[in-house]
């Protein structure tokens, strides 16, 4: 898929570009842009029943058009229509923080708020506090991104960047990220612009760093998931398989699983995980490590992102 991104940078000038979703990629961003604290084996049901639910909306044939596809008449709902818009604007706008911004990490940004030092509230008088959906940390700074994903148009971006500055946690900046037309041609506006210099927080970055790479390491229990090394641009992985199996040890009273051995489950794609991510579990990371640029291979079967976690079609 080929987004066209009109993209508003920190002088205020408005520049075109175009980015490369490849399916794999869209399928990383889609599963763990804003799922909570982290991501965790115990969220297999919840990760792989979104792809069940929701591919009436991922038919290869549509996305290869840079598009979204639409169930038939018989089971389009409008409810489940504006969810799955909203989630694929928020994976856009987790790509895109990426590849614009050149984000090393994103969170949930009320998990964020939760585990801030102090925590901030996430109501008062019984009225949810306004907040961005994602927090993002580049090298040299923290920003908050308020995600958006419609069918029509881009809507109000003045009004989409004033809930990108709310949520109370300090940042350099806040993105509006707006994809829009997403079952036409999809199109996205990516408005940055700078605020202010505030020193840079490494400490809840190790906090919520710790969290995600903490939950991924469950999948490096040998009692449930197989896995191999690999290598990729000079840098070691490993690579977990995702089968049938695997589910049926770790999740053994888990009755949806049953009906997985009637699906060829060599269409799941396997998880690439940082080769030291044993270490990341346990420090965290903070501003001194480097993105992980992935270079995007011909026939897009793989796919790592700049936390170093990834997905490889078998």
């Amino acid at each position: 898929m080929n987004i066209s991104v009109e993209y508003k940078d920190t002088s205020g000038t408005i520049s075109n570009q175009n980015y490369n979703l490849t399916q794999i990629a869209f399928a990383k961003h889609f599963a763990i842009a804003g799922q909570g604290y982290a991501p965790r084996a115990r969220k297999l049901v919840r990760t792989i029943s979104m792809f069940f639910h929701y591919n009436q909306y991922l038919q290869r044939h549509a996305f290869n058009n840079d598009r979204f596809s639409e169930p038939p008449a018989k089971l389009s709902d409008p409810t489940e229509k504006g969810q799955f818009s909203n989630l694929a604007g928020r994976a856009i706008a987790d790509f895109l923080s990426k590849r614009i911004d050149h984000s090393i990490f994103t969170v949930n940004y009320e998990a964020a708020m939760r585990i801030h030092n102090p925590p901030i509230p996430l109501t008062v008088n019984g009225k949810s506090v306004k907040r961005p959906d994602l927090l993002a940390y580049s090298r040299n700074s923290r920003f908050a991104i308020e995600a958006k994903g419609f069918s029509g148009g881009c809507g109000n971006m003045n009004s989409h960047k004033s809930q990108s500055q709310t949520g109370g946690i300090l940042v350099n900046y806040t993105v509006a990220s707006v994809a829009y037309n997403l079952y036409g041609q999809v199109k996205c506006k990516y408005h940055d612009p700078y605020n202010e210099n505030i020193p840079f927080d490494n400490e809840l970055l190790k906090k919520l760093t710790k969290s995600y790479y903490s939950g991924l390491l469950e999948f490096l229990d040998e009692k449930f998931f197989d896995y191999n090394e690999m290598e990729m641009q000079d840098e070691k992985f490993y690579e977990i398989e995702i089968s049938y199996k695997q589910f049926q040890k770790f999740f053994p009273n888990e009755f949806p699983f049953s009906y997985f051995r009637y699906w060829d489950i060599r269409h799941l794609p396997t998880l690439i995980l940082p080769r030291n991510i044993r270490e990341l579990a346990e420090t965290g990371i903070s501003n001194e490590n480097k993105p992980f640029m992935f270079e995007t291979l011909e026939n897009n079967n793989i796919y790592i992102d700049n936390d170093r976690v990834g997905l490889k079609i078998r």
